[in-house]
C-alpha cells in the first residue's frame, strides 16, 4: 500500500535455515526492488507491481504462496511454473478468490493470475 516495506531476515528453527532467496526473486521479478541491509529486507516499488512468467527453481509452498499473493494485485498476468501443489497452495488462491483475486491453476504446477487493482472482503 505504501510501496515499501522491511522485515527481519528469518532465523531458523530445529528443522534448519529458511532461505527466502526464491520468495525475494519472485517479488523481484515482479517489479519490486529488494535490497538486504543490516539484517532486513527491504522492498520498494513505484506504482504497481508487473505480471511476469515466473518459473520457480525449486518448489516451495512458501514461495507459491507468496509470488501469487503479491501478483494477485500486480498490473497484467502472472503466470508461476513449477509451482508448489499443496492443499495450502489451494487454500490460498480460494481465500484470495473470495476477496476478488483471478486466479487459476492452483493445485496444478502451472498458476495463472490476472492482476486486479484491489481485494476486498
Amino acid at each position: 500500500r505504501f510501496g515499501q516495506g522491511q522485515v527481519s531476515l528469518p532465523g531458523g528453527c530445529a528443522i534448519g535455515a529458511r532461505p527466502v532467496d526464491l520468495h525475494l526473486d519472485g517479488l523481484a521479478k515482479l517489479g519490486a526492488t529488494i535490497t538486504l541491509e543490516k539484517g532486513y529486507v527491504k522492498a520498494y516499488i513505484k506504482g504497481r507491481l508487473r505480471g511476469a512468467h515466473i518459473v520457480m527453481d525449486k518448489v516451495s509452498v512458501g514461495a507459491t504462496v507468496t509470488v501469487m499473493s503479491a501478483a494477485t494485485l500486480a498490473q497484467g498476468i502472472t503466470i508461476i511454473d513449477n509451482a508448489a501443489l499443496e492443499p495450502e497452495i489451494v487454500d490460498t488462491a480460494n481465500f484470495l478468490i473470495t476477496l476478488g483475486a483471478n486466479i487459476i491453476g492452483a493445485g496444478s504446477n502451472q498458476i495463472i493470475i490476472d492482476g486486479v487493482t484491489s481485494l476486498g472482503g
